[in-house]
């Protein structure tokens, strides 16, 4: 097995910024579809996107930590690499991703911090901005995509290279941003009585579900064909935490918790609820993780 040089906080990065992309996306909707007129909506709209640009700055700040040379700097008291990270802003690489993820993110990030700024009260009227959403709702999706694509271009790698991993991101970013949103909903003591929520969530799961396992599949193929074990076996660490983290934590146990509650047509209590956007959470975080390291393995 090969050094693992992309780790935790790398996994952290499309962790978070994808959580942030999907929370974003989620209250960009809500206002976009004009359900924020009922003010619980409208609060759980203004909280998600705090929430989301939070998750994103945050996550960002992790990925120029450990990609530029903030770690050696420190290390060695070097000042003038702690600072270097500076020049990703200096230029534009259109054929270099980190380059598009630079200008990206900083995007993302201030459109984000604008539609915060939207949600403000006038003369007893709450304020929003349509315009706003709905750039944040086409940027969420694209910093999304982005987390696939910055690893997806490494080339010739048996992992990273797969194609069907842009969906599957996009996929767990949406799904990240819905137990974000859940936990706003529960916190503001919002019941979901008709179980709508609890629908369009298990739809979401069952969608990511199937194709984690599409790519799964095509991962045994390929590991046979280049003649190296399967990398998301579940007998090596990337694929323990693939099976039993991503996939049995993330999507199968909250995928049944939806169901009971809908079958049952029973109201999910709270703790239920945070349950399930933990569930989720940890299941996206350990999606991310496994599939870099299952990148390093050959």
């Amino acid at each position: 097995m090969n050094e693992v040089h992309w780790g935790l906080l790398v996994a952290a990065y499309l962790f978070l910024a994808g959580a942030g992309a999907g929370a974003l996306f989620i209250s960009g909707s809500l206002v976009l579809s004009n359900k924020i007129e009922d003010k619980h909506h409208l609060d759980t709209a203004k909280i998600s996107t705090i929430l989301g640009t939070l998750l994103l700055i945050i996550g960002t700040g992790m990925i120029v930590f450990d990609l530029t040379s903030f770690q050696y700097g420190i290390a060695h008291g070097d000042m003038s690499k702690f600072f270097r990270f500076y020049r990703l802003f200096m230029t534009f690489e259109p054929s270099s991703m980190m380059s598009i993820g630079t200008w990206l993110l900083t995007l993302a990030i201030i459109f984000a911090l604008l539609f915060c700024l939207s949600f403000r009260v006038k003369a007893n009227q709450p304020g929003y901005s349509r315009p706003f959403a709905m750039i944040n709702v086409i940027l969420a999706i694209c910093v999304a995509s982005y987390t696939a694509l910055l690893i997806g271009d490494i080339s010739h790698n048996l992992v990273w290279s797969n194609s069907i991993l842009v969906v599957i991101f996009l996929l767990s970013a949406l799904s990240c941003g819905a137990a974000v949103v859940l936990m706003v909903k529960t916190r503001l003591k919002i019941t979901d009585t008709n179980h709508s929520f609890a629908k369009s969530d298990s739809a979401l799961l069952a969608l990511e579900l199937l194709t984690v396992c599409v790519f799964a599949y095509s991962i045994r193929n390929i590991s046979i064909f280049n003649g190296v074990d399967n990398l998301l076996s579940i007998s090596s660490d990337a694929g323990a935490i693939w099976w039993l983290g991503a996939v049995l934590i993330g999507l199968i146990m909250p995928l049944l918790l939806n169901v009971t509650s809908i079958i049952g047509k029973t109201v999910a209590s709270h703790s239920k609820e945070y349950l399930l956007a933990v569930l989720i959470l940890i299941g996206a975080f350990c999606l991310r993780y496994s599939v870099l390291l299952a990148g390093q393995y050959y």
